[in-house]
């Protein structure tokens, strides 16, 4: 079976078989190894110095600045991150890419370059707002996809009996990430309103604020208000209190959208309080492309050596399009209270790998230099004297600090371990 490989930055994507492997793009480099999607994005604001985020929107072959491992270039980094996810998501012989309108024909090219030095073949290439645009049934309109960087803005129209991805155009400076350090920022304000506590002054509780992001937004859409707690501090959050965000983006895309037509929105844009462009709109998953190229696969397929960006594609037999509110890619269920706690991991580690060994873990763990793992209740906690060559994620680490599943233990004297959950 043929697999699907979705190149938007925001988070990766592989189909196959039955499963769907999502990993955003980003990486970070813990002084040995580099790491990619969750793991990463997980420790960005700890450690934004060892992290990229541009390796895909900047995908080029210009040395690496600033410099982050042994990478030469963004595309040694993309071709790492397609190695992974093809390792991790089954290895399927053949797949089928999805590019974004964004990338540029030498970008393209060079993308190409990188997928002839990986253990799979490439069966085509296409226009992902196009297939997009097909599975939603639409005769016309305007796909709007977020990037991590930037916002894009694809027209598309029937035309002649096919779907037709045209003209692309973005909105730069304009992404997911930015988007998140306005809520942050709006949410922050919250927490010195009502508690005097400002999450954004730590690190670690700068980046527990960036990962309960997600799970805040979606409960936004089931009601009014919502409360986050953010190391035993809590804030009241309502839909009004973040609607500058929505508000400023839809205003600075609405002179991009110049005709009267729908608009197809791609999560999680659905979820942003505020985000209201005053026309017809629909939303759609990114999932919708495995069916439009399983349906079509006989006309899509490429052979290798005359691959090109297919944007034109027969409308879908079975039209997906739904509502605009969508769900988030990555949602952390929030306590049955309420309240959105994320000054706990949902699950501690179990386990630390050491090479390829998976070693257990056990309360009084004494690791290199007098440093100790210890339990408290449900959460790893580091303690004893920790050495100043003691990492975590990159970073100096200190006594009492909470350890979570994807945490990297380093330090000078050749210690490399990760922290993971083992079920059973």
């Amino acid at each position: 079976m043929i697999a699907i490989i979705d190149l938007n930055d925001v988070a990766l994507s592989l189909w196959y078989h039955d499963e769907t492997l999502h990993s955003p793009g980003y990486v970070f480099f813990d002084g040995g190894n580099y790491r990619f999607g969750t793991p990463a994005m997980r420790t960005s604001r700890r450690t934004p110095k060892a992290v990229n985020t541009r390796f895909w929107s900047q995908l080029n072959t210009q040395p690496l600045a600033p410099v982050l491992g042994t990478a030469r270039h963004t595309a040694d980094l993309a071709h790492s991150h397609l190695a992974e996810l093809h390792s991790t998501g089954g290895k399927p012989e053949h797949v089928m890419l999805a590019a974004p309108g964004s990338m540029s024909r030498e970008q393209l090219s060079l993308l190409l370059g990188i997928v002839e030095h990986l253990p799979f073949a490439v069966s085509g290439l296409i226009h992902r707002s196009g297939a997009l645009a097909c599975a939603s049934g639409l005769e016309r309109g305007f796909h709007i996809e977020l990037q991590l960087h930037q916002t894009l803005i694809t027209s598309f129209e029937i035309r002649e009996g096919l779907v037709h991805a045209l003209t692309s155009q973005s909105l730069p400076g304009q992404g997911l990430l930015a988007i998140q350090d306005r809520l942050a920022t709006s949410i922050s304000a919250l927490f010195v309103n009502q508690t005097r506590f400002d999450p954004l002054r730590s690190a670690d509780t700068e980046q527990a604020l960036y990962d309960a992001l997600p799970a805040l937004l979606s409960d936004l859409q089931k009601h009014s208000e919502a409360h986050l707690a953010i190391a035993g501090y809590e804030a009241r959050v309502t839909r009004d209190d973040l609607s500058l965000a929505g508000k400023a983006l839809a205003k600075q895309l609405a002179p991009l959208l110049p005709d009267d037509w729908p608009v197809l929105l791609e999560a999680p844009l659905g979820l942003l309080p505020g985000f209201d462009l005053q026309r017809d709109t629909h939303g759609i998953s990114a999932d919708a492309m495995v069916s439009v190229v399983l349906e079509q696969l006989s006309t899509l397929e490429q052979a290798p050596n005359a691959l090109t960006l297919q944007r034109q594609f027969a409308p879908a037999a079975a039209p997906v399009v739904r509502p605009a509110v969508q769900t988030a890619i990555t949602v952390d269920s929030a306590q049955d209270d309420g309240v959105i706690d994320v000054a706990k991991p949902a699950r501690r580690p179990t386990h630390f790998l050491d090479g390829h060994i998976a070693r257990p873990l056990k309360h009084g763990t004494e690791l290199n230099g007098g440093a100790i793992l210890g339990f408290d209740g449900d959460t790893l906690t580091l303690s004893g004297t920790v050495p100043a060559d003691f990492l975590v994620n990159g970073a100096p680490a200190h006594p009492g600090q909470v350890l979570t599943p994807g945490d990297t233990l380093t330090d000078a004297l050749g210690l490399r371990a990760l922290l993971i959950c083992v079920d059973g």
